[in-house]
Formats: structure tokens, sequence, C-alpha cells
């Protein structure tokens, strides 16, 4: 039967592809159903598709993805040529979104065994079986072309952490080893509740211990004389 394009608002009828209509599949699809495209209205769609014989020479298919699917389009500036094993069958897309805009829906429906075979020759599902095959060795190169790509950013972003965890341990031991170094200067303060006058300054330890200021540790000492005032001292001051 092939597809029958049906003006919208007249009875003319055409018959495109006849005996060459392989198949015809429905999916679920989500379409903008904005008629102006100046917004957006997307909406859950019944998609209908026509699988097309194109035969050894044409309009070469034209692939978008929509969903899962693959459909050609036939534009008229398209040049006719020599078409390959991977594009002498097209996806041609019936849904009929927008058949008032276009001026006209499409109606697919498949050819029989016999109608195929008159019309386009037995070898056409030889030349399916192929172009199936075909497009099946291009999706796993790519997906395997894909997963190389995928292992190789891995590799790079397990390097990347391995040396930024290096540098986070070189960053700790050496905090680690100056904390440890400031802690030392601590036996130089005197205990808590000491006297010590310091710089002119006369009050009572009341505080020891180390501080880190800026990425550097300091041990010091807060002392505090009998009208409140404080001051911290360095260790080395002692």
């Amino acid at each position: 039967m092939g597809i029958i394009k049906q003006g919208y608002q007249t009875f003319d009828k055409e018959t495109l592809y006849l005996g060459r209509v392989v198949r015809v599949e429905t999916t679920t699809e989500t379409r903008n159903w904005s008629d102006t495209l100046d917004y957006t209205d997307m909406r859950s769609t019944t998609c209908t598709y026509a699988l097309v014989y194109l035969g050894h020479e044409g309009k070469k298919p034209r692939h978008h993805h929509v969903g899962s699917r693959l459909f050609v389009t036939d534009a008229p500036w398209y040049e006719v040529e020599a078409l390959g094993v991977g594009d002498r069958f097209a996806w041609i897309d019936c849904t009929n979104l927008f058949a008032d805009r276009n001026g006209y829906g499409l109606e697919p429906v498949a050819d029989t065994f016999g109608d195929i075979i008159l019309h386009s020759g037995a070898e056409v599902y030889d030349e399916l079986a192929a172009w199936e095959a075909y497009h099946k060795a291009v999706a796993e190169a790519r997906m395997a072309e894909y997963e190389r790509v995928e292992a190789v950013r891995k590799a790079a972003e397990e390097v990347e952490k391995a040396k930024k965890a290096a540098r986070q341990a070189k960053r700790d031991a050496k905090e680690v080893e100056l904390k440890a170094s400031a802690e030392k200067l601590l036996a130089r303060i005197p205990a808590k509740g000491t006297e010590v006058t310091v710089d002119g300054f006369t009050g009572k330890v009341f505080w020891v211990g180390v501080s880190k200021y800026r990425g550097s540790f300091s041990a010091r000492a807060g002392v505090k004389d009998t009208k409140g005032e404080v001051v911290w001292v360095d260790a080395v001051r002692f």
C-alpha cells in the first residue's frame, strides 16, 4: 500500500513508496506541540514511522535522532545519487503532528511480501538484513568509542585524584611537623597561674597552647593583669 499522502483540506491523495514500505512501527516520544515553535509545549506523543526501501539510487537520507529512531528528510533540493548499504532504507516520520501547517498528512501501510517482491524485487530482504547489520555495527563502534573515551576520562580522573591525595598528604604531614615544632616551645612558657612580666606588662598566665594562623603554628600564652587586660605572648619571648 505504501504511504498515503493526503492534503489536509482536500481529498487529493498520492501514494508514496509503493511496494517499498517494509515495516511500520509506533513509539512514544516527547515532542514539542508548539504550533509556532516560539514557545515550548512538550507532551508525550504516539509517533508513527515507516521503514521504506530507497533502492540503489535516490536522495540520500539525512538521518536525525528522534528518540531511538532515525528518519529521513526528503527535501526537494537534495540531489539524486548512488546509495550505499547504510542509506538504502530510511525511517519516514508519519506522526502528522503538524499536518495543518505542512498541508498534508501521511498514513503508512506496510506492503505485503508479494507487493514488495513485485515492485522492488526479492533482493530487498537481503539488503534489509545488510542495512540492519551495517547500522548495528555503526552503533557498536560508536558505543565502543564512547566506552574508550570514558575509560580514558576515568583513568585521568583517578590520576588527578591520586595527585590531589598525595598533595594533601604532603600538606598534612607538613602541618603535623609544624605543629609538633610549635608544641616543643610550650616548655618555655611558665605554668598557668604563674606571674610573669613581659615587655613591662605584669600579669598571670591563664592560657597556654598552640594556635594556627594562616598555615603557621605558634606556641603562645595568655597573660592577664589585675585590671583584666590581656596580652598574648609568643613562647620565644619567655
